[in-house]
């Protein structure tokens, strides 16, 4: 979810508890320090492989609150006996964080390091304008009631009943829409994984088949509330899963590919990818591989792909170069525009 609904979160349980200017402020910077992981000085790649990893784990939202806790113990001067309660705001602070980014798109290491499964319920895009516009409306109320915490403590329930009715609409819409998408081949033995686009009624429904030693992704635009499909498009990614070998000479594109995630920048890329999907071309001077790792998800919503470089010699030699890419068309004629 994105940094501005978890400080309007924040700031909605900060005033139904009734807490001083000094705790809201506590509250609201403990509900954002979990993104510490998605600043980074190098480069929006290192920023993306990073973000939501380990620092977004459960034992992670412990440690963020036992420290935030204690410096703000030891800057105020607050007596032991005071302890307690700021240790259980930031819980409130780090926990809401992640309880409202478990629905968002992208995957989450929550229950590193215990697991290295990552969740992700795809239920909203990561900016939800209908969340967004909820838990703003919901902190200009509690504004203008100032004082009166009865009011405050309705709009925040308020606030919260329609996050949840919101969140359990939305998975409502995600199953329809994997329902249409089986519903023209149920005798296909595929894969179908529907993700949210920035409306709630409509979605995408990716169908994942085997294709050669890859992934074929058909791309559906999916209307959930009238059982319609939009358009649809097709993504081949043909050398995503290759497990042969890969010793120089690297002679075809397969072998390009799989050389390239021997790479920890590249391989850590791919496993934070929803759909990842690569292409692999010869360059010019017929001596080294250009491979493009990119998220089918992002390049069907957001019109254009992002990702990651990488140039291999024949020889085996690595070279990445952390780029994004823009491209407006999509791919295979898929259209935002109705059909």
């Amino acid at each position: 979810m994105d940094a501005l609904s978890h400080v309007l979160i924040s700031f909605i349980l900060g005033q139904a508890l009734q807490l001083d200017g000094n705790l809201q402020l506590l509250l609201i910077v403990s509900s954002i320090s979990l993104d510490v992981d998605a600043i980074s000085i190098r480069s929006p790649e290192a920023a993306f492989r990073f973000h939501r990893g380990p620092v977004h784990s459960i034992l992670a939202a412990l440690v963020a609150s036992a420290l935030i806790s204690a410096g703000y113990a030891v800057f105020m001067h607050l007596p032991t006996t005071a302890l307690l309660s700021v240790v259980l705001i930031c819980h409130i602070g780090v926990f809401s964080h992640l309880i409202l980014d478990l629905p968002a798109t992208g995957n989450m290491a929550a229950l590193w390091p215990l697991s290295k499964r990552n969740l992700a319920f795809n239920l909203t895009y990561y900016i939800d304008p209908t969340t967004l516009g909820a838990l703003a409306t919901a902190a200009l109320l509690m504004i203008y009631a100032r004082t009166d915490i009865s009011t405050s403590r309705i709009v925040a329930g308020a606030a919260i009943a329609f996050l949840i009715l919101s969140f359990g609409a939305r998975c409502y819409m995600k199953n329809a829409a994997t329902k249409i998408i089986r519903a023209l081949d149920a005798n296909v033995s595929s894969e179908i994984l529907s993700l949210p686009t920035h409306r709630p009624d409509r979605w995408w429904a990716f169908r994942r088949t085997r294709f050669e030693n890859g992934y074929r992704y058909d791309a559906y635009q999916v209307y959930s509330i009238r059982n319609k499909i939009l358009n649809k498009g097709t993504i081949e990614s043909p050398y995503i899963s290759y497990s042969g070998p890969v010793e120089p000479p690297i002679d075809s594109p397969q072998k390009a590919a799989a050389c390239s995630k021997k790479d920890k920048r590249v391989s850590n890329s791919i496993e934070k990818f929803t759909l990842p999907a690569v292409d692999v071309t010869f360059s010019d001077d017929r001596e080294t591989w250009q491979v493009f790792w990119y998220d089918a998800f992002t390049y069907a919503n957001k019109e254009e792909r992002q990702g990651i470089l990488v140039n291999v010699r024949i020889n085996g030699t690595i070279t990445v170069n952390a780029r994004w890419a823009h491209e407006t068309q999509l791919p295979n004629g898929l259209s935002h525009k109705s059909s």
